[in-house]
């Protein structure tokens, strides 16, 4: 039966594919034509080997063989076509060899991927990814994962170093429980970084309704809870993870040890616990980790040595970015590294935390606490529309405003550029602000 106008679009629509697919594997930096151009000459070599074979066989008969095809070359047509001819035969056994070599790395792939026609694509991503800046993203909350999902789409070289002081809600049931360092913010950032974040991320995500142990608890904290107790170590089971999800980057906690946050508010009051710093309003002042000095893991620090840039922010300033400069390591690290040191401002104060605060002020807290200004800061200048303004005016947030006259008195590069996302949130846009970040890790910013 001959094919349908179904089948035969189908059948186009797959050919195009195929075509475009194929385009890839034959873009620089794959490692492909220099193996194709190997095995050409492999080809070539096995076919002189051959014929000379064919002539020690032949021997004294070798003449026989030989005159019809010296007629065939002293041919007038020889002369005409014989030049196209032998770029025809280059050109289809070059076809021949490429063609053996996608199906025989279709073959194997067969075995791993669900699609093995998309290897090429996939591994023009991941090639393309690998020769990304080296980035180091330091914080907590939405902030670091909407980060961290469009820098993943420029760099894989990417690490993620979380806050892990949280003690509300599952995280704080958690930590009661097993005594281990919050997970919920890493859980947010591995579904960020992974392969397939819409599937993982809803799996991670998913928080039980039912049963007296589970209710309120995400699978994402019960999975890292787990990992915790089988490996006997928080650092160990996020080791585990960062092999087992397939992630285009690293996530580790700036700690393996739980830890405390204690905060002063302006007007004196000290709180303990992350879940009471907002009680009562007003802004805070400064922050401390209890115990104070907790181990950084390894992989931290050898991540902040390496970094082309380090991110603090976007994200709660005292109880997401602040924290992990209060580890002494990290900040021991932070005050040496030769990476430009990015601060990402919030759009939008928060309510018991900043309230009040402009971008300075920001700025100022993240020098108190960690003792050195950060080398660039980087704030949107895309107008909020007075929808936005007035929801989060009813939650006693407003806009952070920004004067650049102190910023020049103390050398700080001040970057503002429109970040602002759609949607109902004050939130950072993470395409735009990745390709910020990346430009200022490859172009003028670089390493000092």
């Amino acid at each position: 039966m001959p094919p349908t106008g179904r089948h035969r679009t189908v059948s186009r629509r797959g050919r195009a594919a195929g075509l475009r697919t194929w385009r890839y594997w034959l873009t620089p930096g794959m490692g492909v034509k220099r193996h194709v151009a190997l095995a050409v000459a492999g080809g070539l070599v096995f076919a002189l080997g051959a014929a000379a074979g064919v002539v020690w066989l032949l021997g004294e008969a070798r003449q026989t063989v030989a005159e019809p095809i010296e007629d065939v070359l002293a041919a007038p047509s020889w002369s005409l076509l014989g030049g196209w001819l032998a770029l025809a035969l280059v050109l289809l056994g070059v076809w021949v060899v490429s063609y053996a070599v996608k199906r025989l790395n279709r073959s194997l792939l067969s075995h791993w991927l669900s699609e093995p026609s998309a290897a090429g694509a996939l591994l023009h991503e991941r090639l393309r990814c690998a020769r990304g800046p080296r980035i180091v993203a330091l914080g907590g909350g939405t902030g670091l994962s909407r980060l961290l999902r469009g820098l993943r789409r420029s760099t894989s070289n990417l690490t993620a170093v979380v806050a892990v002081s949280d003690d509300g809600g599952s995280s704080g049931r958690l930590r009661a429980a097993f005594g281990m360092p919050a997970p919920g913010d890493l859980v947010d950032c591995l579904a960020a970084l992974s392969s397939d974040e819409a599937a993982l991320g809803r799996l991670l995500g998913y928080r039980f309704s039912r049963g007296d142990e589970l209710r309120g608890h995400t699978f994402g904290n019960l999975f890292l809870t787990t990992l915790t107790e089988v490996e006997q170590d928080f650092g160990d089971a996020l080791r585990t993870a960062n092999r087992m999800l397939d992630l285009w980057g690293a996530v580790y906690p700036v700690t393996a040890h739980p830890v405390e946050l204690s905060v002063r508010k302006r007007d004196g009051r000290e709180l303990v616990g992350e879940r009471r710093a907002h009680e009562g309003g007003g802004a805070i002042t400064t922050v401390r980790l209890q115990p104070a000095e907790p181990e950084a893991l390894p992989e931290v620090l050898e991540a902040l040595e390496a970094a082309d840039l380090v991110v603090l922010g976007p994200g709660s300033l005292f109880t997401s970015t602040v924290p992990p400069l209060l580890v002494p390591a990290v900040r021991a690290a932070l005050l040496q590294t030769r990476a430009p040191l990015t601060y990402v401002c919030n759009i939008m104060t928060e309510d018991g935390e900043t309230t009040g605060l402009d971008a300075w002020e920001h700025v100022a807290a993240l020098h108190e606490h960690l003792g050195r200004y950060p080398d660039v800061v980087m704030v949107n200048d895309e107008p909020l529309d007075e929808r936005r303004l007035a929801a989060y005016a009813d939650e006693g947030a407003s806009l952070v405003t920004v004067d650049p006259a102190p910023f020049t008195e103390a050398g700080i590069r001040l970057l503002q550029r429109p970040m602002l996302d759609a949607g109902v949130h004050a939130q950072h846009d993470p395409e735009r602000l990745a390709a910020a970040l990346v430009e200022l890790a490859t172009g003028a910013g670089g390493r000092r």
